[in-house]
């Protein structure tokens, strides 16, 4: 075999990738460990040792176990203990106890739960050819499968507070830049920081924050968007509404290991160690009161160890921004005078840094920079959010429904990147780095395993450009989203070679990384970049958070959580056919790969990467996700089928626009706990959402959309119209229509009918704030929404009467459909506009008391039905049907 030699590394069809198909996917690891651990039971159950027996230690630290056999202190037997460490001076066992540590015998301990079980799968399914995968072990037992699961739940609950800057300074609203505005609604980034000694005092950490947030107001500030002109504008304001802080503790022991972290950020809730804040996982929406940036400390009781947990808001920081951001807050928790030298002053003059962006000519200064920046195509999230949602349908249609796309993460060990750059170095590329390397070595290994899409796209910081435009401004370190998403190459052909062309590759790589000049930069962001969009169909995506969290001394390794990873799968694998990948540097030298995409090509590429060379995992490591894939309503109600059981909930739907995303769900779901009422309500707001098909931002085309019918809810509440009074919009005939049409595919829904509130908008206290006509919401919207009303319960009532009445009988009640108007438009002032105090500066919005008022006017409205409801559900439960689909 050559899987040691350059050759096995570089030759993708050689024996190696042959032998690795058939292997089973267990890692060398875990079944080390496993064989270890059924020696040792064997030795166990043989006797007693002699002390001049050598003993090799098999628990873990960490490691539950239950206490046994114990003479002298006879009480203790049955319970359960934390293994420390091993003490080999004395052949026994540190474990913690009750709240003590005592010296045990290993014959005097029993592995608990999840490593028995584990072991117990080894011994049986062993020897089985393919992968050892037991999906009811893995998902039930605790300790089954990667270790980690062992730890994942013991996170005590901890206590949350808002941490402020001590001293507030008067500043400007922050503005968003052309690159930030994609990242409005996505996902947050979750980042863990393993850190050796977080000091004698966690309570010292929110005052270390405190102080850090002086010199980064625009973490503690919150996003809002505002008019400037004709235009809409987001804008971080800075406030000092503060960032919430999170702190709680774990047994002794009982953090992750630096090898485990990884593994336990895929948790889908992070194992505990991130705040996700009130809404569910994966929630994208970014309301008025969510904070950019949040923190959690999770520390060992008993020791100074501990996980730093940070969410952010690409729209407040990159990756590099984030480095400052921790270097300032480890600066303040050492209590130390003077800065160090290499930690430079934060720069949040985002007006002067778009001043040096905008003072470079858009237009290349000749011929040969405009084919040098045009084959380095741009992209915009925008355009990848549009095109996502076209293949969706396009896929589903027209190819069948795909195997699905997973996430895997694997280690790169120094030792194999020495082989690979010494390979590269002697083909005359030389000073090529891990980054170029593993882009190229990736991609090209996806291209001989049969993906056709030769386009890859990069990410790069041009804050270094920035600088270089204006020196002695600290732009270098500007806190802010200072990456480029429009660089892209083309990796070299494969066909027909023996070899890959791994120099050729990084050479393409270096190219496009060093084409990432101020020019470019302000080239790219005046290009339609629609057009460049079709060019990743089966594409690579790569990005890199470079050595800003590696060369950090207080931290020992990191893990990413997986909530943004989500979103790309969602976004990208599935609708575009491409594959994302992240490398993380290590302190180590090593390096961690993060690959989403399709599960045939994750599977392919498993085994044919060489394990002898890469750390690649188990099979229980990997992590799949589910596509939301378009289907029609009556067969979602066949594959879907409601539940109703003796846990009796009522779901109410809250859809519509920046009136539902940024406002009162929350606190009608606040009102309706009070009121004692089992009550879900879940938002589905999209902020600029219309009701109309054709318009600027059309509800129809919002994942939100989907989402919601796929909740089946007992109640909808819909907010829509106020967009659509805008002059560029308006037209009452369309609206009434495809209102209409919007809503009846809520009602068409039979188990359940869910009854359909429309809230008249409110009306508008300054006439073209937002581009919104005063005049067609006081009137024509208001008469328009009550018909809307009226004739899409008809829709639906009206053939079933019909038939009825030609039958002589009556229609059943549960089949009636149900429409009714909630008048926030009297509520909120009417024509007279009295009420100017409960609505925002913009004259549109309401403000947090109006926010409040109209969850009260929803409440009053939907109360009694949803008593009704509830009281009916409570009477007479449905059952599933055995046999759903019919079939």
């Amino acid at each position: 075999q050559a899987a040691a030699s350059h050759d096995g590394l570089r030759i993708c069809t050689s024996a190696l990738g042959a032998s690795a198909r058939g292997a089973p996917r267990v890692s060398p690891k875990m079944a080390g460990e496993a064989g270890v651990q059924e020696a040792a039971v064997e030795k166990a159950a043989a006797g007693a040792r002699t002390p001049a027996q050598a003993f090799n230690p098999t628990l873990r630290t960490g490691q539950r176990v239950v206490l046994q056999g114990l003479e002298k202190a006879r009480e203790l037997n049955g319970h359960r203990g934390v293994v420390v460490r091993w003490k080999a001076d004395v052949s026994r066992y540190a474990v913690r106890v009750a709240g003590k540590e005592m010296a045990v015998r290993p014959e005097n301990l029993s592995a608990e739960g999840g490593a028995a079980e584990a072991l117990k799968w080894q011994r049986r399914f062993g020897n089985t050819q393919g992968s050892m995968y037991n999906p009811v072990v893995y998902s039930r037992v605790p300790g089954a499968g990667p270790k980690v699961t062992q730890w994942i739940g013991q996170v005590k609950a901890g206590t949350r507070m808002v941490v402020r800057a001590e001293r507030t300074v008067d500043s400007e609203p922050v503005p968003l830049w052309f690159g930030d505005h994609g990242f409005v609604r996505a996902a947050p980034v979750d980042v863990a920081l393993l850190i050796g000694d977080i000091g004698g005092d966690a309570s010292a950490w929110p005052k270390a924050l405190a102080r850090t947030l002086e010199r980064f107001p625009a973490a503690a500030g919150r996003l809002r968007n505002v008019r400037k002109g004709k235009d809409i504008v987001w804008q971080i304001v800075c406030n000092n509404a503060g960032i919430p802080f999170t702190t709680a503790t774990v047994p002794p022991c009982g953090l992750p290991s630096a090898e485990e972290l990884q593994s336990v950020c895929m948790d889908d809730r992070g194992g505990g160690l991130f705040d996700l804040g009130d809404a569910a996982v994966g929630e994208s929406s970014l309301d008025a009161e969510e904070p950019l940036l949040r923190m959690k400390l999770v520390y060992e009781e008993g020791t100074a160890r501990g996980v730093l947990g940070v969410s952010f808001h690409h729209v407040l920081c990159d990756i590099g921004g984030l480095s400052n951001f921790l270097q300032w807050l480890h600066h303040e928790l050492e209590g130390i005078g003077q800065p160090p030298p290499g930690l430079g002053e934060p720069c949040h003059d985002r007006a002067m840094a778009q001043e040096v962006f905008e003072a470079v000519s858009e237009t290349p200064s000749s011929d040969s920079d405009l084919q040098r920046f045009s084959e380095h195509w741009p992209l915009s999230s925008r355009a990848l959010e549009r095109w996502c949602f076209m293949a969706r349908r396009l896929r589903s249609g027209l190819r069948g429904r795909p195997d699905g796309a997973a996430t895997v993460i694997f280690g790169v060990p120094a030792e194999t990147l020495k082989t690979l750059k010494a390979d590269v170095e002697a083909e005359g590329c030389p000073g090529v780095s891990s980054f170029e390397l593993l882009v190229s070595y990736i991609g090209l290994r996806l291209l001989r395993l049969g993906r056709h899409g030769r386009r890859t796209l990069l990410t790069k910081e041009y804050r270094s450009a920035l600088d270089t435009e204006k020196p002695g401004a600290g732009l270098g370190h500007l806190f802010a989203n200072a990456v480029t998403h429009g660089l892209s190459f083309d990796l070299p052909e494969v066909d027909g070679k023996e070899l890959m062309p791994l120099a050729e590759a990084c050479g393409s790589v270096r190219s496009a990384v060093d084409a990432v000049t101020m020019g470019y930069v302000r080239w790219q962001s005046s290009q339609d970049h629609f057009k460049g969009l079709p060019n990743f169909f089966g594409g690579l995506c790569c990005n890199t958070w470079g050595r800003a969290l590696a060369d950090l001394s207080f931290v020992e390794t990191y893990g990413i959580g997986m909530r943004s990873v989500d979103e790309r799968a969602s976004n990208m694998a599935f609708p575009l056919d491409s594959a994302y990948m992240q490398i993380f540097p290590l302190a180590s030298g090593s390096h961690r790969v993060l690959l989403t995409m399709p599960v045939s090509d994750i599977t392919a590429l498993l085994k044919d990467l060489p394990q002898e060379s890469f750390e690649l995992p188990h099979v229980s490591e990997v992590r799949t996700h589910a596509f939301r894939v378009p289907l029609p309503g009556p067969l979602l109600d066949k594959l879907s089928p409601s539940v109703e059981t003796h846990h009796n909930v009522v779901r109410l739907a809250c859809i519509g626009d920046s009136m539902t995303a940024c406002g009162y769900p929350k606190y009608l779901q606040a009102l309706f706990d009070r009121s004692e009422l089992k009550v879900q309500v879940r938002n589905f707001g999209v902020a600029g959402a219309t009701a109309q098909k054709f318009s600027d931002q059309p509800y129809w085309d919002e994942r939100r959309y989907e989402e919601a019918r796929q909740w089946r809810p007992h109640f909808v509440v819909s907010t829509l119209g106020t967009n659509d009074a805008k002059e560029s919009n308006w037209d009452c005939e369309v609206f009434t229509k495809d209102y209409i049409d919007l809503c009846f595919d809520f009602l068409e829904r039979l188990s359940p009918r869910p009854v359909t509130f429309l809230v008249a908008p409110p009306p508008v206290y300054e006439d073209g704030s937002l581009d919104i006509q005063q005049s067609v919401v006081a009137d024509e919207l208001q008469r328009a929404v009550a018909r809307v009303a009226e004739d899409a319960a008809g829709k639906i009532n009206g053939p079933l009467e019909e038939q009825a009445k030609r039958a002589r009988q009556q229609v059943p009640a549960e089949m009636l459909a149900h429409t009714r108007v909630i008048d926030a438009f009297s509520a909120f002032g009417g024509t007279a506009l009295r009420r100017r105090g409960y609505v925002a500066e913009d004259g549109v919005h309401p403000n947090e008391r109006g926010t409040r008022l109209l969850a009260t006017l929803v409440l009053a409205e939907t109360r009694r039905e949803v008593a009704l409801c509830l009281r009916r559900q409570a009477d007479a439960a449905s059952v599933v049907p055995d046999n759903p689909l019919g079939l």
